[in-house]
């Protein structure tokens, strides 16, 4: 019920009901075609890695909506019925909804994303930053991120969100054009991160087809693109095992950056308190060692950090995870 607190079961944590939405938030719901491959011009071959993606999207489109047309607390109580496996992509649908409700009031009044993060969003940390990003990909404000109030770290996901919502709302046209760019700066390794998860999507898991497409690009964009496919492959899922090996080899120099994205979605699951199946199966076949490792990468290379919340801190810390991952083979 909106206005009723949430009791997240795992703590004594209670929602402030927040303030209730607007009318004209209303219009801001996402279309339900939006999660069809077939409308959205994404490889339609394989049906069941399609049907496991969709249905990703699908809860990222739930959870925009419920975020659109609730108060923050009845956002939390219809996520927590979700399947444990799609709560995160809500909570990503959910951190767009409130990143642009507050680039929309400029900021003024009831924060709905510091709310959303301040209780079981919390859980879903990385994803909310992520959902963010594509918020500030529509709505891209001088200062926007200093406005939202973000993890002075994790701040920098949403350029991983800015890139991955170029790609699944541009489609094949976007990578066409974003593969005809100029060298990339520090920013822009961390946007291609996010379009590489988008490939993900688009080529629904099918390793032939998204080694071409990471191919097409220019040599410096390969890396980044490799690291947002781990870490699809490994959060999402949709492939079987030996597609799995199949990415693996096709990464080829550029594995350990595939590893390091791998290591992002260990995190984020245990993060969650859920990793499902696919999960454990994609950092042992993409990694090569179990989740528990993997994520401890990313704790470990964080306490490494100068910790003032820079660019560079961010690329420093994916840079000691692929040094990780090198010093396990």
């Amino acid at each position: 019920m909106p206005g009723k607190p949430f009791a997240h079961p795992r703590s004594p944590y209670r929602a402030r009901p927040g303030p209730p939405p607007s009318p004209w938030a209303r219009r801001l719901r996402l279309r339900d075609e939006m999660a069809d491959f077939s409308v959205r011009g994404f490889h339609c071959g394989r049906t069941e890695s399609r049907r496991v993606l969709e249905r990703h999207a699908r809860s990222f489109l739930a959870g925009f909506n419920t975020a659109v047309e609730s108060t923050t607390a009845g956002t939390h109580e219809r996520l927590a019925v979700l399947d444990a496996t799609e709560r995160g992509f809500a909570y990503e649908g959910a951190g767009m909804a409130c990143a642009l409700l507050d680039l929309l009031r400029l900021g003024r009044g009831h924060r709905r994303l510091t709310a959303l993060l301040d209780g079981p969003g919390r859980s879903h940390v990385h994803l909310v930053h992520v959902g963010a990003g594509w918020a500030l990909a529509r709505v891209p404000l001088p200062g926007a991120r200093r406005l939202l109030g973000l993890d002075p770290l994790l701040q920098w996901l949403t350029l991983d969100g800015h890139g991955f919502s170029q790609g699944f709302f541009g489609g094949r046209a976007a990578l066409a054009r974003l593969a005809r760019g100029h060298p990339l700066r520090p920013a822009g390794t961390v946007r291609h991160q996010g379009l590489g998860r988008s490939l993900w999507f688009i080529e629904s898991a099918d390793p032939g087809r998204i080694a071409d497409t990471v191919g097409a690009f220019p040599a410096d964009r390969r890396p980044h693109l490799w690291s947002g496919v781990g870490l699809a492959a490994c959060y999402a899922g949709g492939a079987a095992d030996t597609e799995l090996d199949r990415i693996r080899q096709a990464a080829g120099p550029y594995w350990h950056h595939l590893a390091q994205g791998a290591a992002f979605a260990a995190q984020a699951r245990r993060l969650a308190g859920h990793i499902p199946a696919h999960t454990h199966l994609g950092v042992q076949r993409l990694v090569g060692v179990d989740t528990v490792t993997a994520a401890d990468w990313t704790v470990a290379a964080r306490r490494k950090l100068r910790g003032d919340g820079t660019l560079e801190d961010y690329l420093t810390w994916r840079e000691t995870i692929r040094d990780s991952a090198l010093a396990s083979r």
